[in-house]
């Protein structure tokens, strides 16, 4: 028996190992090549490179002024911070820490899972997690969002909290995960004071709590909040508190903004969208846990009070944010790593007390979907979409004497605007100050580029101002002035 288990001990090392190996890759693969996203990557970038530039750490700036769109508290720009001095100014140190991020969560439920419910199910719940596609290639691991991070924290969140029937330790350590995914994604971590109110409710646990341990939990739950929040009022007031509230948890709870729309089913298609096959087997599972001849061996072990966490943590982001009415795809990544431990100890729960045949048939169909999510993985890694106007600035990234400078835009077609990820783009590989402006402010301008789509007149321009090209591609020019 020894033997037996040293071996299967053995085993499980090398296919954890294996997991961990695949999964890595899949996050960490040609992070840097993937061109930057226009909306909240570049934004967070942005804001991260002025705070270290500025070296203020606290007010979050786009274009050097203070910034009242994107109301994040720091904690997800000082990662970003961190990647930058690690990796440098470039897309691999924008997205480092996301990547490890969601490397530690995987980790994380791995382990988790290993010492609640053995190592088959630790070995499907890690499988199924590490091909989420959603979760890998969606604003999340691969990216330099705060989401990554933000579902690292509710993970640990939610994990300490199924762990304090054991140990009412683990419930400060949830209530303090909740305060630093709420300075990491402010509102949407209110999703987890409700799990562990309504957990402490429904398990009975409150009962259990004396006053010091009321006290305690709302330390740690409060006080790096208030902490921050005294340290930011102190550069603007209420400004940026008053934007928080009104805009990004009001008005996006209570109307759509900027046109992202959905209706009541939009977080059940898009889980359909990105993780249909595994809902599929979730869905088999759970007709063979309606069976009575499976039901007792499935859950024999498993306590009230550890299903009820498990629910409420799938459950209540669900029923959240479908009430709001701003619907955006990647508010329910949280969900993914309770999805996955379900997956892998019902699965696991029949693969080692099942009949063969339906062994066989579950363990064929599991292998069968992790490929084919695998597949859409290595096609999206192998196939990025390149964009040719970032890959213009970054042309001028080595040459000489062009550091520091503003850079302007035209656009022969329309009015100049700066997308956001040509402006960190521009931050990042050339450390230029972009401009708002048209040729004529670019012409009174020393130490000034003009970056030029290419279009109808653009060569006339370009040749009629007696401009010298530094940079082209098929996209545009990047050109100067005669000195």
């Amino acid at each position: 028996m020894y033997r037996l288990t040293l071996k299967f001990n053995y085993l499980y090392t090398i296919m954890m190992l294996l997991l961990l190996t695949i999964a890595f890759y899949n996050i960490f693969y040609r992070l840097e090549d993937f061109p930057i996203s226009s909306w909240d990557e570049a934004r967070h970038g942005v804001s991260a490179y002025e705070m270290l530039k500025s070296r203020n750490f606290i007010v979050s700036t786009y274009r050097d002024e203070i910034d009242y769109w994107n109301l994040k508290p720091p904690l997800s720009f000082w990662a970003n911070m961190v990647g930058y001095k690690i990796a440098g100014f470039n897309a691999l140190g924008l997205r480092l820490f996301s990547a490890i991020f969601a490397m530690l969560t995987i980790i994380l439920v791995a382990f988790f899972v290993n010492i609640k419910h053995g190592k088959v199910a630790s070995l499907l719940s890690t499988l199924t997690l590490a091909t989420s596609t959603q979760f890998l290639i969606n604003h999340s691991a691969r990216t330099g969002d705060a989401d990554s991070l933000f579902v690292f924290l509710f993970t640990i969140s939610l994990l300490s909290l199924l762990l304090c029937e054991q140990n009412l330790k683990w419930l400060y350590a949830s209530g303090l995960a909740f305060s630093l995914a709420f300075l990491s994604k402010s509102w949407h971590a209110g999703n987890i004071a409700i799990i562990i109110g309504l957990y402490l409710l429904f398990t009975g646990t409150y009962k259990r709590l004396n006053h010091r341990n009321w006290i305690l939990l709302f330390i740690c739950m409060v006080f790096p909040i208030l902490a921050w929040g005294g340290i930011r009022y102190q550069y603007d007031g209420i400004e940026f508190f008053k934007n928080m509230v009104a805009y990004d948890l009001l008005q996006r709870s209570a109307t759509t903004i900027e046109g992202h729309i959905g209706g009541k089913l939009y977080y059940f298609e898009i889980l359909w969208r990105f993780f249909n096959y595994w809902f599929v087997i979730l869905y088999g599972l759970v007709l063979v846990y309606l069976n009575k001849e499976f039901s007792f061996n499935l859950f024999k072990s498993t306590r009230s009070s550890y299903k009820i966490g498990i629910c409420l943590w799938i459950i209540v982001p669900l029923i959240l944010f479908t009430l709001a009415k701003t619907k955006i795809r990647w508010y329910i990544l949280p969900i993914y790593p309770p999805l996955s431990i379900i997956i892998g100890v019902l699965a696991s729960k029949l693969l080692l007390n099942g009949k063969l045949a339906t062994r066989v048939t579950l363990l064929a169909t599991i292998l069968f979907v992790s490929l084919h999510y695998e597949g859409e993985i290595q096609a999206y890694l192998h196939n990025p979409t390149p964009k040719l106007q970032l890959n213009l600035i970054k042309k001028t990234q080595n040459l000489k004497g062009l550091k520091g400078y503003s850079l302007f835009l035209h656009l022969p077609s329309s009015p100049p605007k700066w997308a956001q990820n040509m402006v960190l783009t521009s931050e990042l590989y050339t450390d230029s100050h972009v401009e708002d402006g048209d040729i004529n402010d670019f012409l009174k301008k020393d130490k000034a580029l003009l970056l030029l789509q290419r279009g109808q007149g653009t060569k006339q321009l370009i040749k009629s101002n007696q401009f010298i090209i530094i940079a082209s591609n098929k996209w545009g020019y990047i050109v100067r002035k005669r000195k």
